[in-house]
């Protein structure tokens, strides 16, 4: 009887599973409506929509921006009756001249990782060199090495003369000590 409760509470939860290599598809055939929606209202006041997983980003020119406050109301509208939820304490409105940084890229010139992280990724690797990369494994990553160069290389796609310069100090940390 256990067996069959169990296997009935899996077939009828209500969230995604996160990690699986299926997800992202699975995500997408869900949101799917919902994104042709969103896309059809920015295009049509001249704006884009783009979703990362479970982040809408709608960028657009100055029409767009002044025009910011009744659009939002509109698509957390459409977000709503496709049976999904706003975190309108996440929601952010960024303008031109002001930092505008989406999922830790700052997006507003050119791509770039933000001063901050770059700072502290920096400030890793130094210490790795300096006092030992065990000291810095602070969340025991299973394979550390593996996860700074994977840090180094998103840095390198965004910013490669940036990222050439964390990797020359990656290159310096003595990894079998």
């Amino acid at each position: 009887m256990d067996d069959l409760r169990d296997e009935a509470r899996s077939l009828t939860r209500t969230r995604l599973p996160q990690g699986a290599p299926t997800s992202p598809g699975i995500a997408n055939a869900v949101a799917y409506r919902m994104d042709r929606r969103l896309a059809g209202l920015a295009a049509s006041i001249g704006a884009n929509y783009t979703r990362y997983a479970d982040d809408l980003i709608f960028s657009g020119d100055d029409n767009f921006a002044s025009r910011v406050d009744r659009f939002s109301t509109s698509a957390a509208a459409i977000v709503l009756e496709e049976g999904f939820s706003v975190q309108f304490r996440k929601t952010r409105k960024l303008f031109h001249g002001a930092e505008q940084r989406i999922l830790g890229v700052t997006v507003n010139e050119k791509l770039n990782l933000n001063r901050r992280a770059f700072e502290e990724l920096k400030a890793e690797l130094h210490n790795c060199v300096r006092h030992g990369w065990r000291t810095q494994n602070r969340t025991e990553h299973a394979d550390y090495r593996a996860h700074l160069r994977g840090r180094i290389a998103h840095l390198q796609s965004l910013n490669p003369s940036r990222g050439e310069r964390l990797l020359q100090l990656f290159e310096r940390v003595k990894w079998n000590e």
